[in-house]
């Protein structure tokens, strides 16, 4: 029960008092300490959604002792106590049951949000933390006292919404019959191709809001033949390689490079194709290439809408993972509905195996391939890989920009979560559309037609970061 503070000071007071009184026997030791050792939540009443047998959402709210797995930091040099990791959307901040310990038997006592009055701080009643609290911890032996304030952070939004913005149409994309896109260094840099030439257009995610052309002139296949690594964009142009890291001055790198195309790279090496469709791999930035080993062969390789993702791999910290995505538009795979998948692990040890590339093979055993779709786009996006595509290519049937496909074991299968979906308003009629997922974990999607540019991002993602 809550007592005034004045009333817990008598109380305290007259313990003193009596304490005195006792005979010279006594050995009751009083301290100068006043301190907070450790703070918990124990429980709190949160709203939880679920999904009734009609099918209809719906909500119910139940006393959860969930919050008790939520730690709290202690600054005492500042008096600070705070939860770092938010707790979920909502929870009740307003009645919150606590748990804490103080030094050498020090008091607690709580500021009332509507006045200066100091209350016991109760670990068995309810307390508002809905703003941040005043704590006053007094010593045993009444010398001393010290402030601390308490802040329960909660997260505003659901961990599993996305959300998408649309920024102002790009005129300047608009015209172009292939676009692709990547992120460098704080800007997003799309490449566009008439046919002819490739140009380059660039915005400054941090004050832009609308792409600006550059001077840059390339190859008409230049647009699809970069990859970003270390900060830097290496593009084949014809056969010369160039570099920058900033989209508008370039560095020749190599002449006469033996690959056709740019395909992938990861944080040591860089990787083409041949006209053979052989993959290549350089562990020099593109100055000399060898073939790469492969579990199966050129055939299987992609040679349309190549896309790649290269993340540390989960199972070593000193280790990369890079999936390879794309099509293929030739008479043997006419009829072919899945697109084509590899996967190779690279090991930075010096003394590991060097590793080779691995082929998915979506037989008729496998009940969720990745379909293959026109501008075929794969992304990772926190815990997610995400494939998103127009019409359906060869065999396949699947309608222009219908559905994003969700990918949790590195490809193997795909599945659709209500979470991932196109943004209303989203121009499916567009005949070249790309995608890059920027250093802040936001998802960039760039247009022709309409020229429309969409930004993109789950909660949990952004909050991971």
């Amino acid at each position: 029960m809550r007592r005034h503070f004045s009333a817990f000071c008598l109380l305290f007071t007259a313990a003193i008092i009596m304490a005195s009184c006792l005979n010279s026997e006594d050995d009751t030791t009083y301290y100068d300490d006043a301190a907070i050792t450790s703070f918990s939540l124990t429980s709190a009443k949160m709203t939880k959604h679920t999904t009734a047998s009609t099918g209809d959402d719906s909500t119910y709210v139940e006393v959860s002792t969930e919050v008790s797995s939520y730690n709290f930091r202690i600054d005492q040099q500042k008096g600070l106590i705070y939860n770092v990791d938010s707790l979920p959307v909502g929870t009740d901040l307003t009645k919150v049951i606590c748990n804490y310990y103080t030094k050498n038997n020090s008091y607690a006592a709580i500021k009332s949000l509507t006045s200066d009055s100091l209350l016991y701080f109760s670990t068995s009643d309810s307390i508002d933390f809905s703003k941040p609290r005043t704590v006053s911890v007094f010593s045993s032996s009444g010398a001393n006292k010290k402030d601390y304030t308490i802040t329960v952070n909660m997260h505003k939004e659901a961990a599993d919404s996305f959300k998408w913005t649309q920024f102002p149409d790009s005129k300047l994309l608009a015209g172009y019959g292939k676009l692709k896109a990547y992120s460098l260094n704080g800007s997003i840099v799309v490449m566009a191709s008439d046919g002819e030439k490739s140009n380059l257009f660039t915005m400054d995610t941090a004050s832009e809001k609308n792409f600006k052309a550059t001077s840059v002139v390339m190859s008409a296949d230049a647009y699809k033949n970069a990859v970003v690594k270390d900060g830097t964009l290496y593009v084949l142009d014809g056969q010369t390689l160039k570099k920058s890291s900033n989209a508008t001055d370039y560095e020749n790198v190599a002449e006469n490079v033996p690959v056709k195309r740019l395909v992938a790279a990861s944080t040591t090496e860089m990787y083409g194709t041949t006209d053979d469709n052989t993959i290549m791999v350089s562990t020099d930035n593109g100055l000399t290439w060898k073939a790469d080993k492969m579990e199966s062969g050129s055939d299987f390789v992609p040679t349309d809408d190549i896309s790649y993702v290269c993340s540390t791999f989960k199972y070593s910290n000193n280790a990369d993972q890079v999936l390879l995505f794309g099509n293929r538009y030739d008479e043997t795979n006419a009829k072919t509905t899945t697109a084509f998948v590899w996967r190779k692990i690279v090991e930075h040890d010096s003394d590991s195996n060097e590793s080779l590339w691995a082929y998915y093979n979506y037989d008729s055993a496998s009940k969720k391939p990745l379909k293959s779709m026109q501008n075929l786009e794969v992304l990772k996006h926190g815990d997610y890989l995400l494939a998103m595509g127009g019409k359906g290519v060869n065999g396949c049937t699947e309608k222009a920009y219908s559905t994003i496909y969700v990918s949790t074991d590195n490809g193997l299968s795909w599945n659709t979560i209500d979470t991932f979906g196109y943004p209303y308003g989203f121009d499916k009629s567009a005949s070249a559309v790309s995608a890059c997922t920027d250093s802040d974990n936001f998802i960039w999607i760039v247009m022709n037609n309409s020229g429309q540019v969409w930004r993109g991002r789950l909660n949990e993602v952004a909050w991971g970061k």
